[in-house]
């Protein structure tokens, strides 16, 4: 009777376990590329469940985008305040913050993993490594050049083998973007090359696994770029270290007192620019000394150049046909949004940061620490 007794209190609480989830990111994807006419297979898909538009985090980048959905934490907070930074202990200049030692607050892959859910992660921006000594079950970190074949064909094994959460990322049509426009005919070729290969995999998971979550997001948008403006001649005789990051960027002074001036010159070239302490509230940045002394956004359709040398100015060529960082009220860097799994209906304009906790409550996870963003209430059961 014991044994019969325990098998059914296992069977019990197998029968209880929360469905699966899998979240894709497709980098770069903006709510504005996500039509029927663009993706006619996704779209008809996404009339099944929800969809909305994600609101990236200021400055939009890849890196804290990412981190952002997978904290549900603002960029002050996580610490990913952009696609790269200067470390304010060390004044070392980090270029890319995507390792898992760049992230301040505790990821969802590690929470999921902490809370007993296996957790399988393909390329996921920081999940470079244990964060504070917890590792997913299984984990691929990002090699550049990886068909998104790989990808999907990962998360669709992880999830046969009983992962509970699965965190992908997707090339999206950021590359695209960048170099010939988010409106060339590169990029509508790579909506339709995703549009066919993503919909009849997502069609057949979900009939494969029933309950089973979707949801899919972005980081960023992308704008089509008019005009440089060349941030070292702004600034000419000013000692500093720039980090351009598209349409905004941040400024690291070598002498505080020559703040005022930088502003000065910042603002009379039509830029908005503010200190750091003094970065409106609604951009959540201000709290993280990774930030620039300086914070500085352009007008849409400006990208702010650092380019000191030939060397620096061909790695600019990702920022002349398209580009990013600008703020969510920037409605091309609204990302695009479905939920699959969880109701009909639209979703309208959700955060970034309310896609982890919204994870996290599906499947019961705690966190460490209470992130900054909220459950969605609409999807919530």
């Amino acid at each position: 009777m014991r044994g019969a007794a325990f098998f059914s209190l296992l069977l019990s609480l197998a029968l209880q376990a929360a469905p699966p989830v899998l979240m894709l990111s497709a980098d770069g994807l903006g709510a504005d590329q996500f039509t029927p006419r663009t993706m006619p297979k996704l779209w008809a898909l996404s009339e099944q469940g929800r969809r909305g538009q994600g609101l990236p985090p200021f400055p939009a980048t890849t890196f804290n985008g990412h981190v952002t959905m997978a904290t549900g934490c603002w960029p002050e907070h996580h610490g990913v305040v952009a696609n790269g930074y200067v470390d304010p202990g060390t004044k070392v200049l980090v270029p890319v913050a995507s390792r898992v030692e760049d992230l301040q607050r505790e990821p969802l892959w590690a929470a999921a993993t902490r809370n007993g859910i296996r957790t399988a992660v393909f390329q996921w921006v920081g999940a470079t490594g244990p964060w504070e000594g917890v590792s997913p079950w299984r984990l691929e970190v990002f090699r550049l050049g990886r068909p998104d074949s790989e990808a999907l064909a990962f998360s669709e094994a992880a999830l046969k083998e009983g992962a509970g959460l699965v965190m992908t990322y997707l090339s999206g049509t950021d590359e695209e973007g960048h170099v010939k426009g988010p409106r060339s005919t590169e990029t509508t070729t790579k909506l339709k090359q995703m549009d066919d290969e993503l919909a009849p995999w997502l069609q057949r998971l979900l009939a494969t696994h029933p309950g089973l979550r979707v949801v899919i997001a972005a980081d960023h948008g992308m704008a089509p770029m008019h005009r440089r403006i060349h941030l070292p001649s702004l600034l000419d005789g000013i000692r500093c270290d720039l980090l351009t990051h598209g349409g905004s960027a941040y400024v690291y002074l070598q002498r505080p007192q020559d703040a005022e001036q930088a502003l000065t010159r910042l603002r009379r070239a039509g830029l908005r620019a503010w200190k750091r302490d003094e970065v409106p509230a609604r951009f959540h940045l201000g709290g993280n000394g990774r930030v620039g002394d300086l914070v500085v956004l352009a007008r849409e359709g400006q990208w702010l150049s650092r380019a000191r040398s030939s060397r620096e100015e061909a790695e600019e060529r990702y920022g002349r046909c398209g580009a990013h960082a600008y703020t969510a009220d920037t409605k091309a860097m609204r990302t695009w949004l479905v939920v699959l799994g969880a109701g009909q209906g639209t979703l309208g304009p959700v955060a970034l940061w309310d896609l982890a906790p919204t994870v996290a409550h599906w499947l019961d996870i705690r966190w460490i620490k209470p992130p900054d963003g909220q459950v969605i209430s609409t999807i919530s059961h």
